[in-house]
């Protein structure tokens, strides 16, 4: 035998040896897997919470002014005056603004004086008009003389009226150069000062707005509307007699409001209703424009379904939580759900509600997947969000 085939049967050799070592190697390890069985994920539990919990509705809501007004100029000229700070609180009746009133001045006393000699022609032709009566009486006149003093007296009437109508005119132009407060409210920041002109029915002045009271403008469904209407508290009221405001920062407000205005009938695009609340705005917390969460309470709702929003899981449009048996094994339920109630969620179908769930962990596990439970309860989810 040659060197050179010893040496290639060695090496085959040394070859099929590896390939037996390594067969070994695998079927040990498949069988120490098998062994230690699937693997777990590990997850936080915890029970699903069954509660009276109050039955709360919540509707998006803007707050809008219980009055407003945009002042423009009824007059045209230059402002002589300013009497006010962009911003700040007016009375009913306060000077706010004054225009140039020399022409409107010059008009009304112009229309004074006529008034007065029209007067003083109506009151002769009259005169004349009762003598005239007499005399045509006596047959010392003709029917001819007669009317013509009838007609003198008739048009003296009525030049005597148009005369009185252009006074009050000019009487109500003079006393538009006088810009007053129509009500008691705040007034916006206006760029307008002495020395700028203005324009009859042109020129805005400004805006003033009373908020104290608000008003909150929401809208609700057909049937969120029966509910509410339906719906009682402890005085025998109805739910929208008893609204609260949770504002954009999350804070409740201290005042409750009521409704004070319903629209005629249900919107035909949005089949949603508009209503109104007023709430006190004592302190001028609440301003038109901002945003705000309305709450009405509809009564109290037994042994309601709670889970924590964090255990829901979407999949496809779709709500699912992950149910933990007694193996420890998961099954994706579909479910319902409510409105929220705090960090939790009311489940309105899709689990009985003494189940156990899957909190965190959720999005790694799927049906059959078998899971380590960590054990946790509500008081542990608000630390969790403390921290």
């Amino acid at each position: 035998m040659s060197l050179f085939a010893l040496k290639g049967r060695r090496l085959k050799a040394a070859a099929l040896g590896l390939t037996f070592a390594s067969a070994v190697t695998l079927f040990g390890c498949g069988k120490q897997q098998a062994a230690q069985g699937p693997k777990e994920v590990p997850v936080k539990s915890m029970e699903v919470i069954r509660r009276d919990t109050p039955n709360v509705y919540e509707f998006t809501g803007f707050i809008e002014a219980q009055k407003e007004a945009v002042l423009q100029a009824q007059v045209s000229g230059k402002i002589t005056g300013k009497f006010f700070k962009g911003g700040e609180q007016v009375e009913e009746g306060q000077l706010l603004y004054t225009i140039d009133n020399r022409l409107y001045e010059g008009s009304y006393l112009n229309a004074k004086a006529n008034y007065a000699r029209a007067q003083a022609d109506q009151l002769r032709l009259s005169q004349d008009l009762a003598r005239y009566e007499k005399l045509y009486a006596d047959a010392a006149i003709s029917r001819q003389q007669y009317d013509l003093a009838i007609a003198q007296a008739a048009q003296a009437e009525a030049d005597a009226a148009a005369t009185e109508a252009a006074l009050r005119n000019a009487e109500v132009d003079l006393g538009e150069t006088e810009v007053r407060a129509p009500f008691t409210g705040r007034v916006s920041t206006s760029d307008l000062s002495v020395g700028n002109s203005v324009t009859a029915m042109n020129t805005v002045l400004l805006r003033i707005s009373d908020y104290n009271p608000v008003k909150v403008k929401f809208t609700i469904s057909e049937n969120e509307y029966l509910t509410l209407m339906k719906a009682r508290n402890e005085k025998d009221d109805n739910a929208l007699t008893g609204l609260y405001l949770i504002l954009s920062d999350g804070s409740r407000y201290s005042e409750g409001g009521r409704v004070v205005e319903i629209d005629k009938g249900i919107a035909d695009g949005t089949g949603t209703l508009t209503i109104k609340a007023e709430f006190p705005n004592e302190n001028r917390i609440l301003l038109p424009g901002m945003f705000a969460r309305v709450e009405a309470n509809a009564g109290i709702r037994k042994q309601a379904i709670l889970v924590p929003q964090r255990a829901v899981k979407d999949i496809l449009y779709k709500k699912f939580i992950a149910v933990i048996d007694g193996e420890n094994k998961v099954q994706l339920k579909e479910v319902q759900l409510g409105r929220n109630v705090g960090r939790l969620v009311i489940v309105e179908s899709g689990i009985e509600g003494n189940e156990k769930i899957v909190v965190e962990g959720i999005q790694d596990v799927g049906n059959g997947v078998t899971v380590k439970q960590e054990p946790i309860t509500e008081a542990d989810l608000e630390k969790a969000v403390a921290r």
